[in-house]
């Protein structure tokens, strides 16, 4: 479980830091400053987040490569439905984030 901690909480950091990056640069394009605010609040949330999955993976104790008990095969099993499910949700968080910039660029077109 320690592999899918790290990879979940790089995840969540991808998804801030392109949040906050996203959001800025709309602020930056005349977007409305309060939305924007409370947004890069959430991205850095975000980062916060990640880097707390991070450290918890880095403490966890994780199972020998020798190892081949049962439980090292489910762990293992589990690591990479997790850490698909991470890639899942870290992609649509990234298109929903480009989604809500490119609708607030169309309707504050004057």
């Amino acid at each position: 479980m320690r592999k899918t901690w790290i990879a979940c909480g790089w995840v969540v950091v991808v998804a801030g830091v392109v949040l906050v990056v996203t959001m800025g640069l709309a602020w930056l394009g005349g977007a409305e400053p309060f939305k924007m605010t409370s947004s890069i609040t959430m991205g850095f949330l975000f980062i916060l987040l990640g880097r707390t999955l991070i450290a918890r993976g880095r403490s966890l104790r994780g199972h020998p490569r020798t190892d081949d008990s049962e439980a090292g095969r489910h762990d293992r099993a589990a690591t990479r439905r997790m850490i698909m499910q991470a890639i899942w949700i870290g992609g649509s968080i990234v298109l929903a984030v480009g989604l809500a910039v490119g609708l607030l660029m169309v309707f504050t077109v004057r």
